[in-house]
């Protein structure tokens, strides 16, 4: 983009910006595929102008590959700065012009409107999946619980081959073992685990 056509757009209103988009993951060529997908998207977001990107090469971090890419790049106004950064999460931001803002109260309220809803999607959206998280532990715990009791029914076991039956550690079946003991429905006898009458 030439300087001229991003002075015309700075003289509209626009705010000057770089941001830093970061993406972890495996394998590289995902990573590295994913980031690129990430910067197309970018480019076709309405009231958006990119100045210019450098895309760094994905590095090898604990069996992990990390790359990112510094974008320069042009906002119509802070609503849209809000709504990219809340769609891409930068892992940061840096205002470069203009160096003192001016907002009407209209604005201000529109930018603090638009924010409030896009903090309630999110909101929705998280309560969503921690409902559906809920369910789904609920639903695995019933399913333990069935199996060790249809386990149990054939004799009593120590915790080690239970463990090994169900495909879940000792240290991590334990607590389980122990719930299910509060409701009556096994008892540990020595080091063996049986179904309770």
């Amino acid at each position: 983009m030439e300087q001229e056509a991003i002075d015309e757009k700075l003289d509209k209103g626009y705010l000057h910006c770089r941001i830093m988009i970061e993406i972890l993951g495996a394998p590289k060529q995902h990573v590295e595929g994913t980031l690129a997908l990430v910067l197309k998207k970018l480019r076709e977001e309405k009231d958006v102008d990119v100045i210019s990107d450098k895309v760094h090469p994905a590095e090898e971090k604990d069996k992990l590959f990390s790359t990112f890419a510094e974008v320069e790049l042009l906002f119509k106004d802070f609503v849209v700065l809000t709504r990219i950064c809340f769609d891409y999460l930068p892992s940061s931001l840096e205002i470069v012009k203009p160096e003192n803002f001016k907002m009407s109260s209209l604005e201000l309220s529109n930018f603090v409107s638009d924010t409030l809803a896009m903090l309630h999607g999110i909101d929705f959206k998280l309560k969503d999946v921690n409902a559906a998280n809920q369910l789904l532990e609920r639903n695995s715990a019933n399913l333990l619980k069935n199996f060790l009791l249809i386990m149990l029914s054939s004799g009593r076991k120590p915790i080690g081959e239970v463990s090994k039956l169900v495909g879940i550690k000792p240290e991590q079946l334990e607590p389980f073992m122990q719930a299910f003991t509060k409701e009556g429905l096994i008892r540990k006898s020595g080091e063996l685990w049986e179904k309770c009458s």
